[in-house]
């Protein structure tokens, strides 16, 4: 192609449209950037293979069962299928580590990743496991929110999970939208003031908070003390912005239809009704912040997160226990 003809192709029409919107996406992920991961060590991606199936195949743990050896072909058949779903970050995502997917559509989706890296850690450190968080802490909000769902092409939050118009909290997929169709519900706040400033997500993307559960799973197999340090301030910006959002005056939490596609909830879930299911995940989210420090030598802290744990169980026990 001569130098005339590639000039020309740079500036026909369809080019000059292309790559104002991609300086636009590339400015506006920067902006994003700036604003996210504001307490995660980790910034930048450095690329490097994937690992294959079948080169990694005789490092992985080789289960024996002679009484029945379809157990044997099934764990090697879920192994093949984790391979075929590890994926490097693109490069207008801004995500920083190889991470496995849960091959749902084009987002990465929290609680599904951190399930599946709990069965990672038994190929740790030959696949991409615990590391696949880290693009959920890179997208971390200024005020410690995290999207459970994040588009994994442009690393932006799920755009029904925003709250662009910057309203106090509301959810778009509750008790009410299953029965009545109405798709916008409010948080009503009893016994405690709304919070300040407004969310910058919406109710739908706060919830199943499990990132500590699954870095202490990895970490009882890796003993790998740096992992927790890098996630420590993540881990308690995301604790804190939940006791500030979705505490209700009782001291228990509230959430919606919290993902469970399939599972029926009920109308006490709405406005703001409390859950049993995100009030224990708060117990074990305590629990496991104050087992991290632990391990990380902040007693203090450990100490104030254990009491919050126990005190909450108090709560649970009391309000939410039918004899």
């Amino acid at each position: 192609m001569s130098e005339n003809t590639l000039g020309r192709k740079l500036r026909s029409p369809m080019c000059a449209r292309i790559v104002p919107v991609v300086l636009a996406m590339t400015f506006i992920n920067s902006v994003l950037l700036a604003e996210q991961g504001l307490y995660f060590g980790k910034k930048q991606y450095e690329p490097r293979a994937l690992p294959g199936f079948e080169a990694t195949r005789g490092r992985l743990p080789s289960p024996i069962f002679d009484e029945d050896p379809d157990y044997v072909r099934c764990y090697w058949k879920a192994w093949e299928v984790a391979f075929r779903n590890f994926h490097e970050p693109a490069r207008s995502s801004g995500f920083v580590t190889q991470f496995i997917d849960a091959a749902f559509n084009q987002n990465i989706f929290l609680w599904d990743t951190c399930f599946m890296t709990m069965f990672c850690n038994y190929a740790h450190p030959y696949v991409p496991g615990i590391g696949s968080l880290d693009n959920f802490y890179i997208k971390q909000h200024e005020d410690g929110e995290i999207c459970r769902e994040i588009n994994r092409t442009t690393g932006v939050d799920f755009e029904q999970w925003v709250n662009k118009d910057n309203e106090p909290m509301f959810s778009r997929w509750g008790y009410t939208l299953m029965e009545t169709g109405q798709k916008r519900v409010s948080v009503v706040y009893e016994g405690r003031p709304a919070p300040v400033p407004n969310p910058k997500l919406t109710l739908d993307a706060l919830n199943h908070p499990i990132f500590a559960w699954a870095e202490l799973e990895s970490f009882r197999l890796t003993g790998d003390k740096d992992r927790l340090r890098l996630v420590w301030e993540p881990l308690v910006r995301y604790y804190a912005v939940l006791q500030k959002y979705l505490r209700q005056g009782n001291g228990l939490y509230l959430t919606d239809w919290a993902s469970m596609d399939n599972s029926t909830r009920n109308k006490y879930l709405e406005p703001g009704g409390c859950g049993i299911d995100i009030s224990c995940e708060m117990v074990l989210f305590a629990r496991q912040l104050a087992q991290i420090a632990d391990i990380l030598g902040r007693q203090a802290e450990g100490r104030r997160y254990q009491r919050e744990a126990e005190e909450l169980s108090v709560l649970i026990n009391r309000h939410m226990w039918d004899e």
